[in-house]
């Protein structure tokens, strides 16, 4: 079982050292466990210090106040920047050239900033609540952030190529730390609230997330409509793919045992891979894969196998598994449990949290131009 919440921020720095020896260079490619949504692995550029200077911009710029925290530029740059990385990935964009855009029905600068003044806010909602219910850092906890510090020094050579690295993917080492540290915070902070695997969050709150969600469960077998390289099979390829998926139900059909079958024929002959990570069936969403998809396993029972399912992208072979709390609900280990606890409770409560956080702007942050620190 996974304990991390967010990230552990500085293993993001053994696996960018492990890329630059690679000679990746420093935009390597990070993931992390909320996926691609903001808050997934973060870099950012240290060319845009120097480039913010000339509007007063500097590592003691005072940008907000929240609560009774400050947010200094570095920090804020660096979720400028995530926000802005992700925006790019996000339209496939190698630069944003229409700043008249809009996202989430707002203009992209009040984007940039809104966002990043939200990600600040949500730390500082960690960091109270855990205050109010007497959760801090253990020395176990502050000693094992001084002995990766360390470990990466030695890794990379010496102190100064470290903080190059820090400072190129954080803007600087204290922005760094103090997001490793709230790490280990809102770790504690989950574990107290709803147990380290969730286990204090109830079936019936599990229940309500599968709703929310609009969630069913299936194993499927899949052959693809195109091949290893993305090319649209031929009629002649795609007759053969039917025929073997006719095969395969004929065998289902003659089975005294066609659960433990189908998990043989999905291993040897399903083109998505991804799905044997997720040995109770994987958690689909409604509209989730397809709509051919979606539609037939709705129809259904539990443990019930479809015919062949025609889609634009192939054909499957469905069979809808049950839902219950403690199943393996991604690709992690995760269990449903954890993932409602995670996603549905302790979010939508730093969230909430995090939005009745006071706010005062300084003039600085008024003076931040966002257009030009993404075109840098």
């Amino acid at each position: 079982m996974k304990k991390t919440i967010r990230i552990f921020y500085f293993f993001i720095v053994m696996v960018l050292i492990a890329s630059l020896c690679r000679g990746a260079g420093s935009d390597a490619s990070l993931s992390n466990k909320e996926g691609k949504s903001p808050g997934a692995a973060k870099t950012v550029e240290t060319a845009n210090v120097a480039s913010s200077k000339d509007r007063g911009l500097t590592i003691g710029t005072l940008i907000l106040t929240v609560g009774s925290s400050s947010v200094y530029w570095p920090e804020f740059l660096f979720w400028l920047n995530y926000i802005e990385k992700y925006y790019r990935s996000y339209h496939n964009l190698d630069k944003i050239t229409d700043w008249s855009a809009t996202q989430n029905g707002m203009g992209l600068k009040e984007f940039f900033l809104s966002n990043a003044v939200a990600y600040a806010c949500k730390d500082r909602a960690i960091e109270a609540k855990a205050k109010e219910l007497g959760i801090e850092l253990s020395v176990r906890d502050l000693a094992e952030i001084e002995q990766m510090r360390k470990k990466n020094i030695q890794i990379y050579g010496s102190e100064s190529e470290y903080l190059h690295i820090i400072r190129s993917m954080y803007i600087s080492e204290d922005v760094f730390n103090y997001l490793s540290k709230m790490d280990y915070l809102g770790n504690h902070l989950f574990a107290h609230l709803y147990g380290e695997k969730g286990e204090k969050c109830t079936d019936e709150e599990v229940s309500s997330y599968v709703n929310k969600q609009g969630y069913v469960c299936a194993k499927y077998i899949f052959i693809s409509n195109t091949d290893s390289e993305g090319k649209e099979l031929g009629e002649e390829k795609r007759a053969k793919n039917y025929k073997l998926l006719e095969g395969i139900l004929g065998r289902l059909k003659t089975s005294s045992t066609p659960l433990i079958l189908f998990n043989t024929l999905m291993k040897e002959h399903s083109n998505d891979r991804e799905i044997l990570n997720y040995p109770d069936g994987r958690l689909v969403s409604s509209g989730g894969i397809s709509k051919e998809f979606g539609s037939s396993c709705m129809k259904l029972k539990e443990k019930e196998y479809s015919g062949i399912v025609k889609a634009d992208e192939g054909y499957y072979i469905i069979l809808r598994m049950p839902i219950f709390p403690d199943m393996t609900a991604d690709s992690g280990g995760n269990t449903l449990r954890y993932r409602t606890a995670y996603d549905y409770l302790f979010k939508n409560q730093i969230e909430d949290l995090a939005s009745k956080m006071k706010v005062k702007y300084e003039d600085a942050y008024y003076k931040i131009d966002v257009e030009g620190l993404a075109n840098n």
